[in-house]
């Protein structure tokens, strides 16, 4: 099965996601075992759930603040590409060169979205998938990827803060939500979950935190057990397993799952109350100096969706986004 990316996809910003998580997932339990995707961590004895689920998850938090500091240090630093000088201005100037990352879910879409701003510009496109191969640090590949192929990028949350200076992001082109996803029928929402049934969510990612945020809220006895899963793809196949009875996951992972695995396309997604729907926008990012492609960019994402064309692409997919506008 295919592995996507934890929050469409983001290339930077799933840096320092993963960054966060490597962080995390080495934490061990007192019988020596590591959380991993069926056997998160042993569950703590009666008298001991009221308190060390809250210390686990303070500790956890204690930890992602120290992921972004070191992230925060390193996006502020444009990366060292040894061979830089030899690229300068590309010669086809009447074409739009886009790259997309082929282990991004909204990969389909992305494709026609980018054809379209070309096409907007009035340039030729020039379709580009990279990160299959990615080798290294990721942020210096980005850049090096900034130099070589592309014009623009496609496939970043627009987070503030959250990227590094040498890049801009455009005006968002769709907006996606983070689902609750659960096999039983019926469960309406997350308030109608039972509290034995733990959640899996994708750790490091905003729904993740707000969901941290809103336990730690709780009393004891009013909180679910959250068990941190590495991506999208482990939690709902926990989900599946019965290992977790929820999965907080970013709807276009589960979209594109459900596209190749029948047992994914069953699973159901209920509403978040009571927490409020949490929604991700989706953008491109390009070189800082290009401010000039960078406002062409923004120009022509607002026409395809005043006109739309953003709609159409989205809704011929059945892909669970819409436009921004």
């Amino acid at each position: 099965m295919k592995r996507f990316t934890a929050a469409t996809s983001s290339r930077a910003w799933e840096e320092v996601e993963r960054a966060q998580r490597r962080r995390v997932k080495g934490l061990g339990h007192k019988s020596g075992r590591v959380p991993s995707l069926f056997h998160p961590a042993p569950l703590p004895a009666k008298d001991e759930r009221g308190i060390r689920p809250l210390r686990a998850t303070i500790f956890a938090l204690a930890v992602l603040a120290f992921g972004w500091l070191w992230a925060g240090a390193a996006l502020a630093q444009t990366p060292f590409v040894p061979d830089e000088w030899k690229f300068g201005k590309r010669q086809e100037s009447n074409t739009l060169h886009y790259c997309l990352d082929g282990r991004d879910p909204d990969l389909p879409v992305a494709r026609k979205i980018g054809e379209a701003i070309a096409g907007a510009l009035l340039l030729a496109p020039k379709e580009h998938v990279v990160g299959e191969n990615a080798v290294g640090d990721e942020i210096d590949y980005l850049y090096r990827i900034f130099l070589e192929t592309c014009d623009l990028h496609l496939g970043f949350k627009l987070i503030p803060e959250a990227y590094p200076e040498w890049m801009k992001l455009t005006r968002p082109y769709y907006r996606a939500s983070y689902v609750f996803a659960v096999t039983d029928s019926m469960w309406k929402s997350l308030a109608e979950v039972p509290k034995s049934k733990p959640i899996g969510s994708t750790i490091g990612t905003s729904a993740d935190l707000r969901l941290v945020q809103y336990l730690m809220a709780l009393r004891a006895p009013e909180r679910w057990d959250r068990y941190p899963m590495s991506s999208d793809e482990a939690a709902l196949a926990a989900l599946l397993k019965g290992t977790v009875g929820v999965a907080l996951v970013w709807g276009p992972s589960l979209w594109a799952l459900a596209q190749s695995d029948p047992e994914m396309a069953k699973l159901r997604v209920i509403s978040p109350a009571p927490l409020p729907t949490p929604t991700a926008d989706i953008g491109a990012a390009v070189l800082a100096n290009e401010a000039f492609l960078r406002s062409s960019v923004d120009q022509a994402i607002a026409s395809l969706t005043a006109d739309g064309t953003i709609k159409s692409i989205l809704d011929a997919s059945k892909f669970p986004a819409e436009p921004v506008k």
